[in-house]
């Protein structure tokens, strides 16, 4: 066990992967890829304005974060599990996905960073479906959770477009957060995020061409259509 335990923590664990998805497999945050993730950190169209607590950090505190995240998932108990989000295709380093805290049997904080090359092609929906996936069959979780800033517009729509609930807010150093919730209901729970993840994939350079966000803000108004006062109001109306 010990001796796997230092494999583990020298990056040099199997490479087989934790979960898939149709165009990309997920894997255990491998050593020959610690440059990678180092060069995302320091990557201002990647991290900026958003992930602004990792942006450049030094090659030293990326290899030791990256050490802690392997030495975590060889641990009977994992406390969280990230994963390195490699192209099926081309095998390039596309992101990192996953739970930053995790809790067996219970929930995952979930989030994912994807490298600014990768954007508008529909990576986070992939990525949200195949953690849910490994966190319910792999660690018995039954909620997927996510905090993000509520300057990060792009986030709050996806997150809200793949049928996460808005849970709470609250301020720390970095701004106002928002925290979310996500119940996980096995097949159909997925199949929701297949078609999520499907639809972000038609996008243009504006925000109004993003199919994904189309679709939510047509959920948000039926959803308000339904309000008694909204009903109430149209009766009395029309």
């Amino acid at each position: 066990i010990e001796a796997e335990q230092e494999e583990a923590e020298a990056g040099g664990a199997s490479e087989e992967p934790l979960v898939t998805s149709e165009r990309f497999v997920f894997f255990a945050p491998h050593g020959s890829r610690d440059a990678d993730a180092h060069a995302m950190y320091a990557d201002e169209q990647t991290m900026l304005p958003h992930l602004r607590p990792m942006f450049g950090m030094s090659r030293d505190a990326a290899s030791a974060r990256r050490a802690a995240q392997r030495q975590s998932l060889a641990a009977r108990s994992p406390s969280q599990c990230l994963l390195d989000i490699v192209c099926r295709a081309s095998g390039a380093f596309v992101g990192t996905t996953g739970f930053r805290a995790l809790r067996p049997g219970a929930s995952g904080e979930w989030g994912a960073i994807v490298r600014a090359r990768w954007r508008r092609r529909g990576v986070c929906g992939e990525a949200l479906d195949a953690s849910a996936r490994l966190l319910r069959e792999r660690f018995g979780g039954r909620e997927v959770t996510a905090v993000t800033l509520a300057t990060n517009a792009p986030m709050l729509s996806f997150l809200a477009g793949s049928g996460f609930e808005r849970t709470g807010e609250f301020e720390d150093g970095w701004g106002r957060q928002v925290e979310w919730r996500l119940a996980l209901r096995g097949a159909a729970a997925g199949e929701a995020a297949r078609v999520d993840a499907g639809l972000a994939r038609y996008v243009g350079p504006f925000l109004g061409e993003n199919l994904l966000h189309r679709v939510v803000e047509l959920r948000r108004k039926i959803s308000l259509s339904e309000a008694p006062a909204v009903r109430a109001f149209l009766r009395s109306h029309f």
